[in-house]
């Protein structure tokens, strides 16, 4: 008879165990992932409630800088007003001090007035002369004390001659030009140009037909050219027919340029028989000529030179400075001369 073998009996036990412990890590996976979850949740709820805090905060820090703004504007008003407090004290009390001097002024002129009653007549008059005497005296010492300010404060003094010539006045008459530049005089041909300018201007017009303004030049007359321009302008004129445009052309400007630089004669030789200067004294009338000297910067004292020696022989000079560098010129819109 064979034998059945023997069953263990700790098998159902380990089962059961093993059970156990698969029901209790399923258990942890499920509370893990729920707190997770809840975790999560709480982490999106706080979000908006730190950003709030954070917006707070912000909010009070520019409320905090206004406030610190609105207090130092209240202490500028404060030192303001105190300052304005006292300039009206100052002013009151200065006002004050005034009104008291002008009573007490007044006060010793009417003593005065009262005290000069009871004198006589004579002795009115003496105290009336002190009083004068008085107030010249101080005037005087005053004007001592001026000048002696004045002399301690003027300068050295340079003695300059001077002409007695009259007073200036416009040259309407003939006109002899000269450019007086570098030590030496040159006799500009100023006439000879200007007729030259009418007689040729007169053939350019036909330029000017397509053209607001044209550049020519002339020359050379007596070492000089001229370069002029010439200019269309327009002009309203009142006809019967209404108002109209008229053209017309003008002279706009004009410069004398000279073609060599050793043009001209030393100032120290001008009055000399044979110079360009002293040949053109001998042409000219001095009753009815004026010199016109164009003078630059460099020839000032070449000019009074000049000046004295032909008022000497009885003419009128009128003198042009001329900035360095600038050449003779003239146009509509100039000036005339001013002779003495």
């Amino acid at each position: 008879m064979s034998r059945r073998k023997p069953q263990s009996a700790e098998a159902p036990g380990q089962d059961s165990f093993l059970d156990i412990v698969a029901n209790l890590v399923g258990i942890l996976i499920i509370l893990v992932m729920v707190i997770g979850v809840r975790a999560k949740d709480a982490m999106l709820e706080a979000a908006p409630v730190v950003a709030a805090e954070e917006a707070t905060t912000e909010a009070q820090s520019e409320v905090a800088a206004a406030r610190e703004v609105a207090k130092a504007v209240e202490r500028d008003i404060q030192q303001l007003t105190s300052k304005i407090n006292q300039e009206a004290f100052e002013i009151e009390y200065r006002r004050k001090e005034r009104d008291k001097m002008q009573l007490l002024l007044a006060a010793a002129e009417q003593a005065l007035v009262d005290k000069r009653k009871e004198l006589s007549i004579e002795q009115q008059q003496e105290l009336d002369s002190q009083r004068q005497l008085h107030v010249a005296r101080s005037e005087l010492n005053e004007l001592e004390r001026s000048v002696q300010a004045a002399e301690g404060s003027i300068p050295k003094t340079a003695i300059i001659e001077h002409l007695p010539t009259p007073m200036a006045k416009t040259v309407f008459g003939k006109e002899i030009h000269f450019q007086l530049a570098d030590g030496k005089i040159t006799y500009v041909p100023w006439d000879e140009l200007v007729e030259k300018l009418q007689e040729e201007a007169r053939q350019k017009l036909w330029r000017l037909k397509d053209a607001p303004q044209i550049t020519e030049t002339i020359g050379p007359i007596g070492g000089f050219l001229m370069r002029y321009q010439l200019k269309k302008t327009q002009q309203s004129v009142t006809t019967r027919a209404g108002t109209a445009i008229q053209q017309r052309v003008e002279l706009d400007n004009f410069v004398l340029i000279p073609v060599d630089e050793t043009l001209g004669e030393p100032v120290s030789e001008s009055f000399l028989d044979g110079s360009k200067l002293h040949s053109m004294l001998l042409k000219n009338d001095p009753n009815k000529s004026t010199i016109t000297i164009w003078t630059y910067p460099d020839s000032f004292n070449e000019f009074r030179e000049l000046k004295q020696e032909l008022f000497s022989r009885g003419y009128l000079t009128a003198s042009r400075p001329m900035p360095a560098g600038v050449p003779i010129g003239g146009s509509p819109r100039g000036t005339r001369s001013a002779a003495q």
